[in-house]
């Protein structure tokens, strides 16, 4: 095999690494058996017009669902929240998505049943060989981008972001309609790539390593019995899935924040225990790939994961991200972003102060 598919290969393994940590935010069988927020996919559409930002403007307004193109604006500065910032043009991104399907699977027409249930944007500094992991709550409520009967763009509805992922053909048009509401959500972040996995590929990719090492920290009890809180154990197939999706009828979990601490855990023992083992024996890389291959949808060809691949290997993970708001139960779960916390963290992530 080529060094650049061999390549290629082993990052799209390490980014499946991540995505694993919480692809299982929501059951799929849990969601089917809970009611749908009342008007979800079927709310008022508002047309919108795009709006890029002005030198010295304010921060841009989320008013089109598509990523601003910044190139050439490397002179400009925005506001954000009275303070002034210039775009930090080091930066790259790459969309993870976990989609709540056994697995990839096309719609007949531009409206599919498959969720995004587990959003993590990897942020990388390509001057600090550094990266950022801003994880998504998939009830985070948003402006989605609806899709007509021809796949046309024809307006927002105001949903769970999860809901992104459904319109669109199941495939690379419901990842790339994912793209546009979470660049949107973000006051239009450029998002350069995208990688999803259907959540059939779980038990595979965490078996094809050997399982992953947790301790757990939550009750389980009637949920998976042999998960027992105190105690530390290697974690394998439908177990890795109860670990990392299970919150109904969980008593410590009303409002899914465990479940997204769980995630964040087995997501860093499980990308640690891949490079364990691929430094034992990189042919281990064809049997995780292999597993999982069936499951993935992405933009990117065998070059760029393999450019993805060697920057995993040589950034520095510098931690896990997440957005402050309020969540509300109603006939459904909600979560309400803090749009002033929004900025800071966009400011955090994604721009460089200003000296006044």
């Amino acid at each position: 095999m080529k060094k650049s598919t061999l390549k290629g290969i082993l990052g799209a393994i390490v980014v499946i690494a991540l995505i694993i940590g919480g692809i299982m935010v929501a059951n799929v069988i849990e969601r089917k058996s809970e009611k749908a927020p009342e008007g979800a996919g079927t709310s008022t559409v508002s047309h919108a017009e795009e709006t890029t930002p002005e030198p010295g403007a304010t921060f841009p307004p989320a008013e089109m669902p598509e990523a601003v193109d910044y190139e050439g604006q490397e002179a400009e500065t925005v506001n954000i929240n009275g303070k002034n910032y210039r775009l930090n043009e080091n930066i790259s991104t790459l969309l993870m998505i976990g989609v709540d399907d056994m697995e990839v699977k096309q719609s007949l027409g531009y409206r599919n049943d498959a969720m995004a249930d587990f959003l993590v944007l990897a942020v990388f500094d390509n001057e600090k060989k550094t990266c950022r992991l801003l994880q998504i709550d998939r009830n985070t409520m948003a402006d989605v981008p609806m899709l007509g009967a021809m796949g046309d763009y024809i307006g927002l509805t105001t949903e769970q972001i999860a809901y992104a992922h459904s319109y669109g053909d199941g495939l690379e048009e419901s990842c790339e309609n994912t793209v546009l509401a979470v660049s949107r959500m973000l006051y239009n972040v450029q998002i350069d790539n995208y990688i999803s996995l259907a959540m059939g590929g779980i038990p595979a990719l965490n078996d094809a390593v050997g399982g992953v090492t947790v301790t757990i920290e939550d009750d389980f009890t009637g949920v998976d019995d042999t998960l027992k809180m105190g105690q530390t154990v290697t974690l394998m197939g439908e177990h890795a899935m109860n670990f990392v999706r299970g919150r109904k009828y969980m008593p410590d979990d009303p409002l899914n924040a465990a479940r997204l601490r769980r995630q964040g855990e087995y997501m860093t023992a499980l990308a640690s225990k891949l490079r364990e083992k691929l430094n034992e024996d990189e042919a281990v890389i064809f049997d995780v790939y292999d597993a999982v291959a069936d499951y993935l949808v992405t933009d990117y060809d065998v070059n760029g994961l393999g450019e993805l691949s060697e920057a995993f290997s040589d950034y520095e993970l510098e931690g896990i991200v997440t957005l402050k708001g309020e969540n509300v139960v109603e006939d459904y779960e909600y979560f309400y972003l803090d749009d002033e916390a929004l900025r800071d963290t966009i400011a955090d992530l994604f721009y460089i102060p200003v000296d006044e």
